[in-house]
């Protein structure tokens, strides 16, 4: 089965002048754990729970993260004996931290007419959620997860 039969299509995405607190408000209202950093139709990065999480902790060294789950900033706030608002103000509401701050760079991609079994051996390879999908221009044009995979191999 090819990457483009199972795909998303609509992507959501950011960009590399996004702050951190917008990033983390479209991961929030979309329900997704990560997105592409696009540059035009260009992915440029990509931006994951896990990427806000470290940025959190660099900037607020007090804090360290044990576990990276979505309780973590709880935890954080928790440990670092600190009030969630204010740990909320000082570094996810800063405007001084943009997402081209944080983002990884060295994206794994995939294309929409690859198989769905070479999807999956990038994901386990590479230690993935997630495959931004380009076309032969460089541009996104789709998306593919661990879950869609899931999904495919279900049918």
């Amino acid at each position: 089965m090819r990457v483009c039969k199972v795909m998303k299509k609509k992507v959501v995405v950011l960009k590399p002048t996004d702050t951190l607190e917008h990033a983390l408000a479209i991961l929030v209202k979309h329900d997704i754990s990560g997105a592409p950093v696009v540059d035009g139709k260009h992915v440029i990065g990509l931006v994951t729970e896990s990427d806000i999480i470290k940025t959190i902790d660099a900037y607020n060294p007090k804090i360290h993260f044990d576990h990276e789950t979505s309780f973590a900033v709880v935890y954080a706030v928790l440990k670092g004996k600190k009030e969630f608002e204010a740990v909320r103000k000082e570094v996810v509401g800063s405007e001084k931290i943009h997402v081209s701050d944080f983002m990884e760079r060295a994206v794994v991609t995939i294309g929409p007419d690859d198989d769905v079994y070479t999807a999956a051996k990038l994901i386990n390879k590479h230690n993935v959620k997630r495959l931004p999908v380009i076309d032969k221009n460089g541009h996104l044009v789709g998306i593919i997860s661990r879950a869609d995979i899931i999904r495919a191999l279900a049918k």
